[in-house]
């Protein structure tokens, strides 16, 4: 091939690798990854080497994959979804102001988000019916009060129901240990009971609770029915 016939190639072999112009790649199938990227990393500033130590060697507080550190049993290599990467900031966020907290018609209007980002629970709070809204209390305090009336409670009359898609895996793990402290192991959580029908199904189906294929089966078809 000619010197001039390989220098009329060079841009159309560059311009296949780009895949196109738009920056990030707009209007295209996940199009702002690296621009989502960059603002997560943001967020998470000032905790960004224990950021890092959640992510490669922590599991995922988002789904069920089966993600470890950086790579799970979805695809081989490197796997790391913005869901877990949206999750993180559960893990990296200081403390809140506990004054945010004494209104609690202005915590009604605000959005889940918004409750979110009004930082973690760093101390034990509580209200009394009729208050305005929640104070701060000391640890001894709350066992002397709270304690005494979960030790007095039938373990076999009390249950624990964990709730809300992205509380981390320690409160979780926090959660059910508590629990069975108290002489009770009635523990669950929307997770699982979001799942059950879907195992239920399968298992008397087709024999087995689990799905049969992976991500990696679609990305050559050429159609995908979703049913449900």
């Amino acid at each position: 091939m000619s010197e001039a016939n390989l220098a009329a190639r060079r841009p159309a072999r560059f311009a296949a690798r780009m895949q196109g112009w738009m920056p990030f790649g707009l209007s295209e199938t996940k199009p702002r990854h690296f621009r989502e990227m960059a603002r997560i990393a943001w967020e998470n500033r000032g905790a960004w080497r224990y950021g890092w130590r959640v992510l490669t060697r922590g599991v995922c507080d988002g789904c069920a994959l089966g993600t470890s550190g950086l790579s799970d049993w979805t695809i081989e290599g490197t796997h790391l979804c913005l869901v877990r990467l949206e999750l993180l900031r559960l893990n990296t966020m200081g403390a809140g102001d506990p004054a945010r907290l004494a209104d609690a018609d202005a915590l009604r209007r605000m959005s889940s988000r918004e409750l979110r980002e009004t930082g973690r629970l760093a101390h034990p709070m509580r209200r009394r019916r009729g208050e305005r809204g929640f104070e701060r209390v000391a640890w001894d305090e709350l066992w002397a009060d709270v304690g005494r009336r979960w030790r007095a409670f039938d373990p076999r009359r009390t249950a624990m129901y964990v709730t809300s898609r992205g509380i981390t895996n320690e409160v979780y793990y926090v959660a059910q240990k508590v629990l069975r402290f108290l002489g009770s192991n009635s523990v669950d959580n929307s997770a699982r009971l979001c799942h059950s029908p879907s195992t239920a199904g399968l298992k008397s189906t087709i024999g087995v609770a689990a799905t049969t294929c992976s991500y990696r089966d679609w990305y050559e078809a050429d159609l995908i029915v979703f049913l449900g």
